[in-house]
């Protein structure tokens, strides 16, 4: 190889690593930047629809603990969303996807359906699910069965029943479960013996009987259970 000919491929080669080293660089940005403006995005729509929203700064590992988070904006994620304050039917669960780091998810007497739950399937970090008056059943359950982080769920006053609560069986996490004003009996209790976590159950005015409750106590000896008669 003459020296002209080194000479030329030197520079041409410094050149792809420049624009290699750029591509990194501005991928790396985007994928960083993205979710934030999508999250930012979605976030501003449901407060247009009356709901409000919390969010806070995730930080990755690799950055030193000396950076102060007001340099750390872009990893801000949305960790709330409280829409319960919405009841018109412009409510699209479909929004909710991509919201990954969502905690906190209040849709307290919202016209949500069953079909929208599905929405929630890859919100594995969610913690905390309000239901409570809304016409969620049996069908909108099964998109629960992957929530392992779940912890809090208010059910009552909802349209499940003994079925329902067979999808509740993995969540092993949950620590406070609400199923009073329901249709669910003794049969249902039989689902959540497992819930080794449980610390309240809450079963008022439900067709659950003294001799179901005693039954699942037993199983769940440091469940504080909260149940009454039906008056029907």
């Amino acid at each position: 190889m003459t020296d002209s000919a080194q000479k030329s491929r030197l520079p041409r080669t410094g050149i792809l690593v420049l624009i290699a080293g750029v591509l990194l660089i501005g991928g790396g940005a985007l994928m960083v930047w993205l979710p934030y403006h999508r999250e930012q995005r979605v976030s501003a729509e449901f407060q247009g629809l009356g709901g409000t929203t919390g969010a806070r700064i995730f930080r990755p590992a690799w950055i030193p603990d000396a950076v102060s988070d007001e340099y750390l904006t872009v990893f801000e994620r949305v960790s709330i969303v409280d829409l319960s304050e919405t009841h018109g039917s412009d409510l699209r669960l479909v929004q909710l996807r991509g919201l990954t780091m969502l905690k906190v998810l209040d849709l307290l007497g919202t016209q949500v359906s069953d079909s929208e739950l599905e929405h929630l399937r890859g919100l594995t970090n969610l913690e905390n699910l309000q239901l409570r008056y809304t016409q969620v059943s049996d069908a909108g359950l099964e998109h629960l069965r992957g929530q392992k982080n779940l912890a809090y769920l208010a059910l009552g006053d909802t349209q499940i029943s003994d079925a329902g609560l067979g999808h509740l069986r993995g969540l092993t996490n949950l620590q406070h479960l609400a199923l009073d004003n329901t249709k669910i009996s003794d049969v249902g209790l039989e689902h959540l013996r497992g819930l080794t976590n449980l610390g309240y159950l809450f079963v008022e005015d439900t067709y659950v009987t003294q001799a179901g409750v005693d039954k699942l106590q037993k199983a769940l000896p440091d469940c504080r259970i909260s149940w009454t008669q039906s008056s029907e």
